[in-house]
């Protein structure tokens, strides 16, 4: 009788942990997914901001701590608001089209700032409890509201002749020349033991099988597809180990292997040009240039305006 009711307790001891794990779980979920500021008819959950203050923490290379919390929590609440209040705009007026390649290249560049790959910025996303989406997101709102401040402006962006000369004359007397680079890639994972064995495996295939076909087999970047061929990429856009790498390379010369955070890049330098003093081209970016600014100018006092009407409320 003794054991019985023993049991019985034990197990009514169990229950009740259980409950109260359940129930933890429960209200800290809640806690997640309460809302703490609202932009207009659009919520901000605490959640959201947890997100944002990491991704701040992880692009900005910084540690979060009692020093800096307050100073980071106030540029996530910042940004968050101003992305909901461009967002709000941009579904008023049913915005859906943008620029697929700037998105691209915003978050190449990401990558090599942070000295790793596509691939990589992916796997440290992940270990950080963020993903690629929440980075796209971002670049995403921003494209689309770029694209609506085009729509809305693009006629009334007016250059002055004389200042646009005097531009393109200034920009032929200090351009510099620059190289470009043709080159193609072979990524491969980091497995810490077996680099060694692993890299001998591809050089050994790059020349049995040449480097197209041994970026199909072995690479796992997107540009296994192609052979592992990249493009033609600017010396200023490639990251300073990658460049210290590469720039002494003869073409059809292969890097020594090249060792990022998470993975190991091979290059292949196929080619190589000089961006030289080009009149007709310097104009084109002198007058792109003066016409991003006009917009620029147009998209913060439209964002003032909003800005005004908009009802923020902190919760």
């Amino acid at each position: 009788m003794h054991l019985l009711q023993l049991l019985s307790k034990k197990r009514t001891l169990f229950i009740l942990i259980l409950l109260f794990i359940f129930y933890f779980i429960k209200v800290n979920s809640n806690i997640n997914n309460s809302v703490i500021i609202s932009v207009g008819n659009q919520p901000i959950t605490y959640l959201d901001l947890i997100k944002e203050m990491r991704l701040i923490s992880f692009l900005n290379n910084i540690k979060v701590d009692e020093s800096n919390r307050e100073t980071v929590k106030s540029v996530a609440v910042q940004g968050l608001i101003t992305r909901k209040i461009k967002e709000i705009e941009i579904n008023k007026f049913k915005i859906k089209e943008f620029n697929r390649a700037d998105l691209q290249n915003l978050i190449r560049r990401t990558s090599q700032k942070l000295g790793t790959t596509e691939k990589g910025l992916e796997k440290i996303l992940l270990r950080k409890n963020l993903s690629i989406d929440n980075l796209q997101e971002r670049f995403e709102i921003d494209l689309k509201w770029n694209t609506l401040i085009f729509q809305l402006y693009k006629n009334k962006v007016v250059l002055n002749t004389n200042e646009m000369e005097n531009k393109i004359r200034y920009e032929m007397e200090n351009i510099k020349e620059r190289r470009l680079f043709l080159l193609s890639e072979i990524e491969i994972n980091r497995t810490q033991k077996n680099d060694a064995s692993t890299l001998d495996n591809i050089l050994k295939n790059i020349e049995v099988e040449g480097f197209e076909n041994t970026a199909k087999k072995f690479s796992i970047s997107n540009s296994s597809q192609y052979g592992g061929n990249i493009g033609w990429i600017n010396e200023n856009n490639l990251s300073k180990k990658i460049y210290e790498n590469i720039k002494f390379l003869k073409t059809e010369e292969i890097s020594k292997p090249i060792y990022l955070s998470d993975t190991i890049v091979i290059i292949k330098k196929t080619g190589e040009r000089v961006f030289e003093k080009n009149i007709e081209k310097i104009k084109d970016k002198v007058v792109k240039e003066e016409k991003e600014k006009k917009l620029q100018m147009f998209s913060k006092a439209h964002y003032s305006k909003l800005e005004k009407t908009i009802q923020i409320s902190f919760l």
